[in-house]
């Protein structure tokens, strides 16, 4: 027979199976990363005002802190250094604390608009983990 809570109906298929509910037993195990992968890199952040505090980032938010770090006061740009989603690593780093401005800046081409350049306004240095 036919259950009535099975809103897909395939009960009215000829050869269809009642689908049983799920019972769960414990959290549900979900595809992860390595551990590797998750653990990141830490960094310590010197905003201009207030104390120093550690974050640590992975993949992609990484990657834009290091091209910020080494671009200096000139900044970045997603024209200068290509990358799929900067304004969505420099999101996820300012809710870390990390101070970043961005400057609208006017381009030209077969596109012509604005793009922005992302400066870093604080101090960040990789994490030292030195022996005695």
């Amino acid at each position: 027979m036919c259950s009535e809570w099975n809103p897909g109906n395939v009960c009215k298929r000829a050869g269809a199976k009642v689908p049983k509910p799920i019972k769960e037993k414990g959290p549900r195990t979900v595809a992860r990363k390595s551990r590797a992968k998750e653990a990141g890199t830490a960094f310590i952040v010197t905003p201009k005002a207030g104390a120093p505090f550690r974050i640590v980032v992975s993949g992609r938010n990484r990657w834009a802190l290091e091209n910020l770090r080494r671009a200096g006061i000139t900044g970045c740009t997603p024209i200068t250094n290509p990358a799929p989603r900067w304004s969505h690593y420099i999101h996820q780093l300012r809710e870390l604390g990390v101070q970043i401005e961005t400057i609208p800046e006017p381009h030209g081409g077969a596109y012509p608009g604005t793009h922005g350049r992302y400066v870093l306004r604080c101090a960040v240095a990789p994490e030292w983990k030195g022996g005695a």
